[in-house]
């Protein structure tokens, strides 16, 4: 109940403090496991991926500094975040994920694991794919094209979602997690593109 009532309060918040387009709400999957896959500009994204999917409570990594004290842990864990050790593979994090994915849960991940801002680059990284091809759920790509400042234009296109029933049952080697990779970033561009047509 906590997350719903935050959600809508962050996007009162948000629609006062940008002009929000949403696209492609029907493509957001409603009682299934999900990823939900997007690029990675600001921290404003999660939570205006949060407030553009208002049906589905979307879980999301973040750093463990964040959960340090008792109060922030609190919060955090309110708001579906659970903390994930970024320097190394956090085994709790990826057991956590795949059990909420196969249990019909909703996970948010960037697709470059970091912020990228307009104009740079970065290799994404194949967490997504791994978690797609552990879990068998598919992954719904979001492109985002964001301008930050006061009132600025803030444009969320949800695509459709993303099957990778084909590897169904291969071992999650190297070449097919690029592959894969490349296939979701690919439709991330695609949609990022159409924002700005």
């Amino acid at each position: 109940m906590f997350y719903y009532l935050a959600i809508f309060g962050l996007k009162i918040y948000t629609r006062l403090k940008f002009k929000v387009i949403v696209k492609g709400r029907k493509n957001v999957p409603k009682n299934c496991g999900v990823i939900f896959c997007s690029n990675h500009s600001s921290n404003f994204d999660p939570v205006i991926v949060c407030s553009s999917i208002t049906n589905r409570k979307i879980h999301y990594f973040a750093k463990k500094e964040l959960f340090n004290t008792k109060f922030k842990n609190f919060w955090m864990h309110q708001l579906c975040a659970f903390p994930v050790d970024r320097e190394g593979t956090d085994i709790n994090a990826l057991k956590f994920s795949i059990n909420l994915l196969k249990n019909g849960g909703a996970l948010g991940i960037f697709a470059q694991g970091t912020r990228v801002k307009e104009g740079e680059s970065a290799e994404a990284k194949n967490g997504v794919s791994l978690f797609a091809l552990k879990s068998g759920v598919d992954v719904v790509p979001i492109g985002i094209t964001a301008d930050y400042s006061k009132k600025g234009k803030v444009i969320v296109n949800i695509g459709k979602s993303i099957s990778f029933d084909k590897y169904k049952g291969q071992k999650p080697k190297t070449e097919l997690l690029n592959k894969m990779t490349d296939e979701i970033m690919t439709e991330i561009e695609k949609l990022m593109n159409e924002n700005k047509q």
